[in-house]
Parts: structure tokens; sequence; C-alpha cells
């Protein structure tokens, strides 16, 4: 006689039913991850702005820097104007010449003031004209440069009103200007003796030594 076996389970019993994994599924889950570029980027900007910035500073401080050290060595660059020398700017042309008072400076830097005029004086080397009078023109030059400089007595005429031109008497007169060479800071007198028509007005002293431009001195 046969005997019955009730039918056996599986070797392992069933997984228990978790009920919390029916509220979580992995493809509906979405993970954030935290990015913190945008803090860095920033930084990294800010950074190359402050450096930009300071190597912008430093080129226009070594311009202002060389611009200050070619100033000092030499002023002729034109980035400064020098002073110029009192009288040097005034007698420049016939229509607006120096008083007599005031002293002219050419450029070559020599001074010229008028000291003393003397009209209808008496020359022994000039001959008395009816119509005519003989003018002694005594004046100081003054070497203001540092170099030596040239005068002469021919480069002084008397102009009327009219532009006409009277050329000196040369050594006519004892301290005529006669010429010569004048050192850097020094100075000295002559005379220059014209003959002129009597009552000649508004006369100017006419002075172009070479390499300069000519200078212009009323008379009286």
């Amino acid at each position: 006689m046969s005997q019955y076996y009730p039918q056996q389970g599986p070797a392992y019993p069933p997984p228990q039913h978790n009920p919390e994994s029916d509220y979580y599924y992995d493809d509906d889950y979405e993970y954030e991850e935290y990015d913190d570029s945008s803090g860095n980027s920033t930084m990294r900007l800010g950074l190359s702005f402050l450096a930009g910035g300071c190597l912008a500073a430093l080129c226009i401080g070594l311009c202002v820097l060389a611009v200050g050290v070619l100033w000092v060595a030499d002023p002729s660059l034109g980035i400064s104007e020098p002073t110029p020398i009192p009288g040097s700017n005034i007698g420049l042309s016939f229509d607006d010449p120096a008083f007599s008072t005031e002293s002219v400076v050419n450029d070559k830097n020599v001074k010229l003031t008028i000291l003393e005029v003397n009209r209808n004086a008496v020359v022994e080397a000039i001959p008395q004209v009816e119509g005519r009078e003989v003018l002694i023109v005594t004046i100081e030059l003054v070497n203001l440069g540092k170099e030596n400089t040239n005068f002469n007595e021919r480069d002084f005429q008397l102009l009327n009103q009219f532009q006409d031109a009277y050329e000196p008497a040369l050594g006519a007169i004892a301290g005529a200007l006669g010429r010569g060479t004048l050192p850097p800071n020094e100075g000295l007198e002559g005379r220059l003796v014209y003959e002129v028509t009597s009552g000649e007005v508004d006369l100017r002293l006419f002075w172009q030594a070479p390499d300069s431009a000519p200078r212009f001195i009323y008379l009286q």
C-alpha cells in the first residue's frame, strides 16, 4: 500500500513583501547635483578685472614717469615752453617797436638798450650841411647767452616814418661801437653816428644781427 506525501514547498521561503517599495520608483526619482562652478567663475572674473586694472595703472604710471624724465632732461622738447627772456617778445616789427626806455633781446640772447640820444651834435668828421643834422646814439649791448657773440656798427640803421634807412657813419667819433666779440655775461657801451634830415620824427633804431630776426626801438 502506497503512502501519500503532501506536496513540499520550495526550499527557500518567498521574499517578504516590503510595503515601502510601493512608494519609491527609481525611474521617477530625479537626482539634483550641486554645481559651484558659478561661484568660481565670478571669482575668476573679478581677479581678471583686478589684474587688468593693476596692469593699466602700472602702464600709465610708467608713461607719466617717462614724460617727467624727458621734461627734466630736455625742456626744449616742447612739453613745456621755457619762460621767455624779458625783452625778447617786444620790438619785433616796424609798426610795433619797443619804446626808447625799453630793452630788446634778439634771437642770439643779446640785449640792446638805448642809453642816450644827442641830436644836432657836432662831429668833426662830418661837415655841417644846411637841412641836415647829426645824431649820436649811445647804446649798451649785453650778452645774455652762453657763447661768444659778434657785434658790428653795420648791424644798426635809423629808419624814418617812411622806412627810409640811414646808414651809420663808421668810426666817426671816439667811443664808436665798431665791431668785435662779446663774451657771455659781459656788456659794453658804444656810440652810433648818423646824418639825417633835420627835424625827422618817429625815427626807429633798426637792429639786425646775423642769424637773428630784426628788432625795432623808438629813438625818442
